[in-house]
Formats: C-alpha cells, sequence, structure tokens
C-alpha cells in the first residue's frame, strides 16, 4: 500500500481506503476485466473490490478468474434477485470505515477518479453521496451522466445524457443525486442508523437509486457532482440482453413503485394518474401492449 507524507517528511498519511462493489451477471470477461483493472490502476486510495457474481448463467466465469487476487473478493450469489439484493450483499463484505463506490460492470475509471470524488466528499461534510462526469464509452466526448434528474412526471433519467460535453455544470454542484452505475458514498451510507439504509430490494433493476437518493435527501442529506472525476460507461450494455420489452416493464412499474413510496400523496396520486392515462392508450396503439 502506497503512503503519502506531510511536508515535513516525518508523519505518514496512508491513502484514503476505498471498497468498490461490481454486479456481474453474465457480463463478458474482458468487459469486467477492463472494470477491474481500472480500479487496481487508481492512484492515491486503498482499494478493495467485491465483485458480485449475480448467478451468471455461465457459472461466474468472469468473476472467478479474480478469486485469488489480494484486493478482491469475489462473492456467489446462488439466484438473480437483482441489481438492489446484489449491492446489498456486496455492502456485507466491504471493509469498515471505507468509502463506498458502486460501478456497473461495464464502466470504467480513469486513474484519478476514485482520490477526486473521495476529496470531493470530503471537503463536503453535509453530502452523503457523489456523482463523477459519465461519459459514453464508443463516444467519449458525449455524456452519459451528470447525476439524476427527475421529473414531476415521475420520469427519472441521467442529466444530459447524449450531450457533447460542455461544462453545463459546474463542479461541486447540487445534484439530486447520482445514478447507481457510478456513485461514490462515504462510509456508513448505507447503514440505516447512520446514513440512508440498504437499497430497497423490491425495484430489482432501475429507479433503486432515485428512491435511494429521495430518502437520502429525506434525512436532509445532500448529493454532489464532481466533474473532474471522470469514468466511462458502455451504456446499457449490462443490461441489453433483457429486451427492450422487459426493460421497459421494469422502468414503467417501478417509477409507480418510487412515487408511491416517496412522494406526497397529492403528487404520487397525480403520477399514478397520468401513466395509468399513457398507458391505457398505449394498450391500443403499442408498442409493449402486454408489458402496458
Amino acid at each position: 500500500m502506497e503512503v503519502a507524507f506531510h511536508a515535513g517528511g516525518e508523519q505518514p498519511v496512508s491513502p484514503p481506503g476505498v471498497s468498490a462493489v461490481v454486479i456481474v451477471h453474465g457480463a463478458p470477461p474482458s468487459t469486467v476485466d477492463a472494470c477491474i483493472e481500472s480500479f487496481l490502476a487508481s492512484l492515491a486510495v486503498d482499494i478493495h473490490v467485491v465483485l458480485v457474481d449475480n448467478a451468471s448463467p455461465d457459472g461466474g466465469l468472469a468473476c472467478s478468474r479474480w478469486a485469488t487476487h489480494a484486493q478482491i473478493t469475489v462473492l456467489t450469489s446462488v439466484r438473480n434477485d437483482g441489481f438492489a439484493a446484489g449491492v446489498n450483499q456486496g455492502l456485507g463484505l466491504v471493509r469498515a470505515n471505507d468509502f463506498i463506490l458502486l460501478l456497473n460492470d461495464d464502466a470504467f475509471v480513469t486513474a484519478d477518479a476514485v482520490a477526486l470524488l473521495v476529496a470531493k466528499l470530503e471537503n463536503n461534510p453535509q453530502a452523503i453521496a457523489c456523482a463523477p462526469r459519465v461519459m459514453l464509452a464508443n463516444e467519449p466526448d458525449r455524456i452519459d451522466s451528470l447525476g439524476l434528474v427527475l421529473r414531476p412526471s415521475g420520469e427519472a433519467f441521467n442529466a444530459y445524457i447524449g450531450q457533447p460535453w460542455s461544462e453545463q455544470m459546474p463542479d461541486g454542484a447540487d445534484i439530486l443525486g447520482p445514478c447507481f452505475g457510478a456513485a461514490l458514498f462515504r462510509p456508513g451510507a448505507f447503514d440505516a442508523a447512520t446514513g440512508v439504509g440498504p437499497l430497497d430490494e423490491r425495484y430489482r433493476l432501475y429507479y433503486e437509486d432515485v428512491d435511494w437518493v429521495l430518502r437520502a435527501q429525506q434525512r436532509g442529506w445532500r448529493s454532489v457532482l464532481c466533474t473532474s472525476a471522470v469514468v466511462f460507461h458502455q451504456h446499457a450494455a449490462s443490461t441489453r440482453l433483457l429486451g427492450e420489452a422487459v426493460r421497459y416493464e421494469l422502468v414503467q412499474r417501478n417509477l409507480l413503485l418510487c412515487a408511491a413510496k416517496n412522494l406526497a400523496w397529492r403528487s404520487a396520486l397525480e403520477v399514478w394518474i397520468k401513466r395509468l392515462i399513457v398507458h391505457a392508450k398505449g394498450t391500443l396503439t403499442g408498442p409493449y401492449r402486454t408489458q402496458r
């Protein structure tokens, strides 16, 4: 483990500890390797990776190859109960007092990104989470996410997705919260007593991050953006095998769940009525009649 020194030269300072949780379900080994190798190349942090194989169809090939690495703990789930459940399992193996990083298996961090995220949280004591500037891996000049946006309709999406990066938001800006495909959290963030608590496993996939950041706000926590910390993401590569129809159904179902759970009853009722009208029309005109 590398150490830094104060100007006087006498007192060694250990780099901050960061536990990264990565959920894998059937991703190619080359994709997972790129993700893990980017962590291991991170500068000025002490990285530990919790690699959760979420019952991959191939038996967990992409994860098992890392099982003997000193900085990696591999956890194999007996069944796939969704992204949120996988994260909660992984959180049980993070090191005590570590910052916690969530990263999709189809994303990779730049060498200084993790250290920059840690510094941003250390300088913002009221912030529980920090979002990096996430760029599209296949179009690296275009944005994948600058955190989350939630419309009054209940629809949530990645802020500025698809736009060329032109400093749309300043470094350190307050945001609703990070997309959990790439996000750093302060120690204890997922403890109900000291932070917000674990992810709600009812979501399975999609909106679990929106739900969590809304709960964080209700407890008085902030989330901030760190535009100097850059992450690259192969958008939807880890979920594409589900098919568009299944993804649509999950998004629409979880939108309603999130609204009912977290919004004031009048706002939640308005969201439900508007979405039910949309889906009633959609059953006549398509697409996704069955899912609606």
